[in-house]
């Protein structure tokens, strides 16, 4: 688990402008129960921390003699140059269940994917569940070995999820995950040449020059 540290923030508002100017991030830490605290970090810890961060990375977050696992929950960024203006952290309670996205992870190989039969097509990249932090697990397997002629899928019912979670959306236990799909095949088009004497569709016949007609 990285740890990420993290220092009390004074400065608010349009004032933030100035941290950046700094090297630091402007964040926020908040909680189930509503509460929050401002707090900095450093820029480069902090774009660090949001480059390997996924729905499932827990960090260790330390301010003065406190210590706590967190997520990232939000960032903000500068929409021309993608600058981190902002990032808003939350505090995990371990006793207690919360709402996670875990994304699925791929494993195996298709049949007809390696026999050139049909093309695998992720339908579904994740799914939220709820469970308690010593309960989750950085993603989903996925096997898709079995699946060997179009028309195939494996569905949310057809995964088992782990010991200690629960999946918050019941109506998405028929949902598809993956599925194969048919190799579109192009179709080619071949144009008849015109007959002696005739000419193509939509071409204006060339009229004689003298000479040809001459000769007639």
């Amino acid at each position: 688990m990285e740890t990420i540290t993290l220092e009390k923030r004074t400065v608010l508002g349009k004032k933030n402008r100035d941290l950046l100017a700094q090297g630091f991030i402007p964040a926020v830490i908040y909680n189930a129960k509503g509460e929050s605290t401002n707090v900095q970090v450093d820029a480069s810890a902090g774009k660090k921390l949001v480059k390997v961060a996924t729905s499932t990375t827990i960090f260790e977050a330390k301010q003065d003699d406190k210590s706590s696992k967190v997520l990232i929950k939000d960032v903000d960024l500068n929409p021309v140059t993608d600058v981190i203006r902002h990032i808003s952290f939350f505090e995990i309670d371990e006793n207690k269940e919360m709402v996670f996205s875990i994304p699925f992870e791929i494993i195996g190989i298709s049949p007809a994917v390696k026999n050139n039969l049909g093309i695998l097509v992720k339908v579904l990249a994740d799914i939220d569940v709820r469970c308690k932090l010593a309960d989750l697990v950085p993603s989903i397997t996925v096997d898709i070995s079995s699946l060997d002629h179009p028309g195939q899928i494996v569905g949310v019912h057809d995964i088992k999820l782990p010991e200690g979670m629960e999946l918050m959306n019941k109506d998405l236990e028929q949902a598809t995950i993956v599925t194969i799909t048919e190799i579109q095949k192009e179709e080619e088009v071949v144009v008849a040449a015109p007959v002696e004497g005739e000419t193509a569709e939509g071409e204006t016949p060339a009229e004689a020059t003298p000479e040809e007609e001459k000769e007639k």
